[in-house]
């Protein structure tokens, strides 16, 4: 009876090692030991005789805090890997050298001084609007690869659902599994393995916590609280689209018959965290800067064609066509009133996207990129450089709400209008020339057209009546159309025009405001145009400036995207590496391990086979 123990015993602890031999490349398996107790003894008048080896269980080798730890450095690693895996595209896309909006910014722009060097050539004037056509195309080119790149994120996303909903009904099976052996008195251990195999891969999508029930079976939340598994009961993770972006996705838990949304910084990890985190900040600064850009460039480029004339004198025709912002009524909303909103500035405008929210009496204006607040407000009302005004109809209750996108779409809707070399509005309608009489040495030291109307081209006389005095004539009738002050240095306005002097008059000295004799030689408002390149128009920097900051805070996030991953990864390996210490198959130990148990197998079956012989003596003995 004891060697059969013995044998039994051996032939366990073989089984438990080739088991481990035959599973040291399969993933999530834990090392399991045969675990060997005495068996109970028996009393006799001799003495206390022992009954061999009993074998009590199968053990796994395991470590709940190990795995804790592996589970929840899979989160943060798989979070920080998704997002630097897209931000690697959008690093690839502003590398690209024919999707350089510096290049051709410098292009169009270096076209337009040989126009304003030679503003009566056709030829510079076709090349200029050539180059300034390819400006908006390369614009374009780069919004629409955003575009693609938003669209295939949101994609990502969806499949991400789809395979938490995957690994959370694996749990659930599991769970019911184990449970059903609970009964046993004995661990499941490779269901138990498979079960926090399924835990990491799920982890790896997005962060859960876990919490052990009575029998056996493993609760699963997400990391803000909400249940994904209670023992066999699955919820399950949607994405649908967003209330306030129906081109967004938004997650959703349905738990039986309820739905309730999910927030994406309440996910603590994942991929799913990772891609939502890109898209919703890295995505969208890049979007917002680059709109931001073509709002600047056609804001600029109309606002000077409109204060100039073309070759014919008539007044320039807008160069470029823009999306107006976009604003998105929530789905939520109880009223049936709109928001307006249109650009009152561009050069104040901030890359970011606006909440707009109202309480009954006063509005409230988040810009989304940094969370700053503008608030109580009434509107209409200027913010940023935006117009805000309530729809011309309906009404707005409480609670409403407007996701306001004033350049996310603005790159893609860049368009160059059809114009002819001659339509550049390379000259000023009215010029200004020095009385020849004139004694005194005031002079001209700027002359600009601010607004380009009907009567900018009206004859005028600047006439000093005193040495600090002058008065505004209409030369043809000689009608006064004003008197003034007159202060060197200090603009002198009529009729949309600005005229600055300097330097001392005297009683009589004179300056006639005319319309521009030769529109398609003057050069003025071409130079006008040519500041723009320097003109800081962008939040302060210049064009170039400003694109030499988008490509620098793709590559700042990029690097510091690597750099989290990296870190991240390294963890995950350490704490990998310390969970194997204590669950990992070590083939040297299980081999050493075979020939110790191979040994007492043979043993056993000696002990049986001499204590076969003892009886077959014992029979005949009694025989005889």
């Amino acid at each position: 009876n004891i060697g059969t123990r013995s044998l039994g015993a051996a032939q366990a602890a073989l089984n438990t090692i080739g088991h481990n031999i035959a599973n040291v490349n399969t993933p999530g398996f834990s090392r399991q030991e045969a675990v060997l107790s005495t068996a109970n003894g028996q009393f006799t008048g001799a003495g206390f005789f022992g009954n061999g080896v009993d074998v009590t269980t199968v053990r796994r080798q395991y470590d709940q805090f190990l795995t804790a730890a592996v589970q929840s450095n899979e989160a943060r690693a798989a979070a920080d890997a998704a997002r630097a895996n897209q931000l690697n595209q959008l690093d690839r896309l502003f590398a690209s050298p024919e999707l350089g909006v510096g290049a051709a910014m410098d292009s169009a722009f270096s076209a337009l001084g040989d126009v304003a060097n030679r503003p009566g050539d056709n030829a510079a004037r076709q090349t200029f609007l050539a180059r300034a056509n390819q400006l908006a195309g390369t614009i374009n080119t780069v919004a629409d690869r955003l575009s693609e790149l938003d669209r295939r994120n949101e994609e990502q996303i969806r499949t991400t659902v789809s395979q938490v909903n995957s690994r959370l009904t694996a749990v659930a099976l599991l769970n019911k599994q184990i449970a059903e052996s609970a009964g046993t008195g004995h661990s499941a251990n490779d269901l138990l393995d498979q079960r926090d195999t399924a835990i990491v891969e799920l982890n790896r999508l997005v962060r859960v916590n876990t919490v052990a029930a009575d029998d056996g079976t493993l609760n699963v939340f997400t990391n803000g609280g909400e249940a994904l598994v209670l023992g066999g009961t699955v919820a399950r993770l949607g994405a649908k689209p967003s209330a306030e972006d129906a081109t967004h996705l938004q997650l959703t838990l349905t738990v039986g018959s309820g739905t309730v949304n999910l927030a994406a910084n309440a996910l603590g990890g994942g991929s799913l965290s990772g891609l939502l985190r890109f898209r919703d900040e890295d995505l969208a600064s890049a979007m917002n800067e680059i709109g931001r850009i073509a709002t600047v460039i056609a804001d600029g480029f109309n606002a000077m064609q409109n204060a100039g004339i073309d070759a014919t004198g008539s007044p320039g025709a807008p160069m470029f066509t823009l999306a107006s912002p976009k604003v998105l009524a929530n789905a939520g909303n109880s009223g049936t009133q709109g928001l307006q909103v249109t650009v009152s500035d561009a050069a104040l405008l901030k890359a970011s996207d606006y909440k707009v929210t109202y309480d009954g009496t006063n509005f409230t204006v988040i810009r989304i990129a940094d969370g700053n607040v503008t608030t109580p407000l009434t509107f209409p009302t200027t913010v940023d450089g935006l117009n805000f005004t309530p729809g011309a109809t309906g009404t707005m209750n409480a609670g409403d709400a407007f996701l306001v996108r004033p350049l996310s779409e603005a790159g893609a809707s860049l368009k160059m209008q059809l114009l002819a070399p001659g339509q550049i509005a390379t000259g000023l309608a009215a010029t200004v020339q020095v009385g020849a009489a004139n004694q005194g040495a005031a002079s001209v030291l700027a002359f600009a057209v601010t607004a380009n109307t009907a009567s900018t081209a009206q004859p005028v006389t600047l006439a000093f009546t005193s040495p600090t005095q002058y008065e505004l004539t209409d030369t043809g009738t000689g009608a006064s159309l004003g008197t003034g002050t007159y202060t060197p240095g200090a603009p002198i306005s009529l009729n949309g025009w600005d005229l600055t002097l300097n330097g001392p008059a005297v009683t009589g000295d004179t300056f006639a405001i005319g319309p521009t004799a030769s529109p398609q030689v003057d050069n003025r408002n071409a130079l006008r145009m040519l500041g723009l390149a320097n003109e800081r128009s962008v939040d302060g920097g210049t064009l170039n400036e400003a694109y030499a900051g988008l490509i620098g805070d793709v590559g700042v996030r990029v690097q510091s995207a690597r750099q989290a991953s990296s870190l991240s990864g390294q963890v995950l390996s350490d704490a990998v590496s310390r969970q194997q210490q204590v669950s990992g198959v070590n083939l040297d130990e299980e081999a050493a391990n075979l020939l110790r148990y191979q040994q007492a197998y043979q043993a056993s079956a000696k002990l049986i086979q001499t204590a076969q012989n003892l009886f077959d003596t014992l029979i005949a003995t009694v025989g005889r």
